[in-house]
């Protein structure tokens, strides 16, 4: 992945869907046309029938923590998601995989992931990548 040269927080407000907190958002969504941003973790993947899905929810881990703020946003935007929001993808690759919490190691400040059908599984969310844009064909104009 390359280096980012500006901060997750400055990529967000390019796209016009600024961060509830910068410290515990990991996602927002833009107001101008409801369209969901969420930051994702690029080791969390899995393919199915030959299509690609990111993990978005991690329910066990949060089991203990049901009032993360960071987790309760999170379920917000999938639901949004679900009732048939677009959504774009941040993809991030974190310093330490092992790591609780995560921290940012780099992410693609240059192209987004475009979010298909979202699907289950052993309880948690999923989401199809569908193709890529570059992000200055997703920023926000205003």
């Amino acid at each position: 992945m390359i280096r980012s040269t500006m901060s997750i927080t400055q990529l967000f407000s390019r796209l016009g869907a600024r961060l509830a907190n910068p410290m515990w958002s990991w996602g927002a969504v833009r107001l101008s046309d409801g369209i969901v941003f969420l930051r994702v973790w690029q080791d969390r993947e899995l393919k199915i029938d030959g299509k690609w899905y990111t993990k978005l929810t991690d329910h066990t881990f949060f089991a203990d923590d049901p009032d993360n703020l960071g987790w309760r946003e999170r379920l917000k935007h999938v639901d949004l998601i679900r009732g048939g929001a677009a959504c774009y993808l941040v993809m991030c690759e974190c310093v330490d995989v092992n790591a609780s919490p995560r921290a940012i190691k780099s992410f693609n400040e240059h192209e987004v992931f475009v979010g298909g059908a979202l699907i289950e599984r052993d309880g948690d969310w999923w989401i199809e990548r569908v193709g890529r844009k570059p992000v200055r064909d997703v920023a926000s104009t205003t």
